[in-house]
């Protein structure tokens, strides 16, 4: 089967609004042809080009047009084409989880990288350096978690909140979480405790 069709059955297989990057295929063939192929699939429409090396699979609304992927999606992707660690920024983490109403006045993601913005789909997605202790837990699934515990510090955080969080582990997660406690900031260690707790008893 040639290059161009095992890339194309690839994409058939996922999802719209699925974002690859070229990387997610050269292990199907060299770089040269997963480019070239690439281009054909954004020229026929099968891709639109994001910038960036990002590509997705287009979503179409009758009346808006093309939408933009999930921006969790677009991260992703980038981090997989730059080989960054990047997670959501603290205020961002716990937003997501519900934790505060304060909504970030800038997309902020944090990155083991240079600091710097990417434009894509009309956003502007501001990528932070930070140092590793405060990227504890990126790419796994308690990663969220972490940073939005990030957001409190010392402060003290509502038990229902706490509960709230514990009920979202799974026993993986509980394992991760826990092996991650001595690995982050000291501030955050009473939070883990805490939730611990919580989910030994569900």
């Amino acid at each position: 089967m040639s290059i161009a069709r095992l890339i194309k059955d690839h994409i058939d297989k996922k999802s719209l609004g699925s974002v690859f990057c070229a990387n997610d295929f050269y292990d199907l063939g060299s770089r040269g042809n997963v480019d070239v192929t690439l281009h054909r699939l954004v020229e026929s429409g099968v891709l639109r080009r994001l910038g960036y090396g990002l590509y997705d699979k287009p979503r179409m609304s009758p009346l808006l047009g093309h939408l933009s992927p999930d921006l969790s999606d677009i991260i992703k992707a980038y981090s997989r084409k730059t080989g960054q660690t990047i997670i959501l920024d603290p205020l961002g983490a716990a937003n997501a989880l519900s934790l505060t109403t304060q909504v970030p006045a800038k997309t902020t993601f944090l990155t083991n990288g240079k600091s710097h913005i990417l434009q894509i789909c009309g956003i502007d997605i501001r990528l932070t350096h930070a140092a590793p202790k405060k990227l504890i837990g990126a790419g796994t699934s308690v990663g969220l978690i972490m940073q939005a515990l990030r957001y409190f510090g010392d402060r003290m955080i509502p038990e229902d909140a706490l509960q709230s969080l514990s009920r979202k582990l799974s026993n993986k997660d509980v394992k991760v979480i826990r092996s991650l406690k001595n690995k982050t900031l000291l501030s955050l260690s009473a939070h883990i405790e805490r939730i611990l707790k919580y989910a030994a008893v569900h």
